[in-house]
């Protein structure tokens, strides 16, 4: 993943994008690529949101998404289909706020999505836990296709300090790679779940690969979200009046 500074982030700060790169993006009106090694959706997330700019994010509330920082803005999310460009329904975004240094973003829906929202999780899964993440990045790297179909993988967490490299602190989730399995460019802001199929648990955001000089092919860190729960909470509250 290209490093790119982020000034919201702090000085001199760096992250590690998952958001396609120019040089590899497929052209207007295609699909963007998919996870490294992973297979197409053995089920419809509903939760699981597809941004016109790239990325990928979660629903967690009627109208709210989270999603990374690092992907910038977006005027619309496709929720709900396991097709990038097609099905589900289309949500109008109205507003953008940021955990202050973090790469934690919420964006706010113009209307109630009909999509059944993700649970958060309250607290991190444990070294060994299943995960599954979820993304329309890269199928491989460098070379970068572009099928239409969600793809998902089931890695491992490991301890939170194994993507200390990657800038990862003791509350962010360290998920599991290689070479022939991996999040990539595409699979930013896009979701690490827990659970089974029906019933999934949001424990991270797509933030960058877990060591400091990789690309893709190697574990990827998410940004922790049991650890801003409030701070999610907070701001539904304040703009929903709690709606969740």
């Amino acid at each position: 993943m290209r490093r790119i500074l982020l000034a919201a982030l702090g000085a001199c700060a760096v992250v590690f994008a998952l958001a396609v790169p120019a040089s590899a993006a497929p052209p207007p009106g295609t699909a963007q690529p998919s996870i490294i090694g992973g297979g197409d959706a053995t089920e419809t997330y509903s939760f699981m949101v597809a941004l016109d700019n790239g990325c990928g994010g979660s629903l967690v509330a009627p109208q709210w998404i989270v999603t990374a920082h690092h992907c910038g803005n977006a005027y619309q999310g496709r929720i709900g289909s396991t097709q990038h460009d097609s099905g589900g329904e289309v949500g109008t975004i109205d507003n953008v706020t940021t955990n202050p240094g973090t790469d934690l973003t919420l964006m706010h829906l113009s209307q109630p999505a009909q999509s059944a929202p993700i649970r958060m999780a309250d607290s991190n899964p444990a070294p060994g836990t299943s995960a599954r993440l979820l993304g329309w990045g890269c199928l491989s790297w460098p070379s970068c296709q572009t099928p239409q179909t969600l793809q998902e993988i089931d890695l491992s967490v490991l301890d939170s300090g194994a993507c200390a490299e990657g800038g990862g602190g003791a509350e962010d989730v360290c998920i599991s790679g290689d070479y022939a399995h991996s999040a990539c460019h595409g699979d930013s802001g896009g979701p690490a779940i827990v659970g089974s199929g029906g019933s999934w648990t949001l424990v991270g955001e797509t933030h960058g690969p877990g060591d400091n000089g990789g690309e893709c092919a190697t574990s990827t860190l998410y940004t922790g979200i049991a650890q801003y729960r409030s701070w999610i909470d907070g701001q539904i509250g304040r703009l929903d009046g709690g709606t969740r």
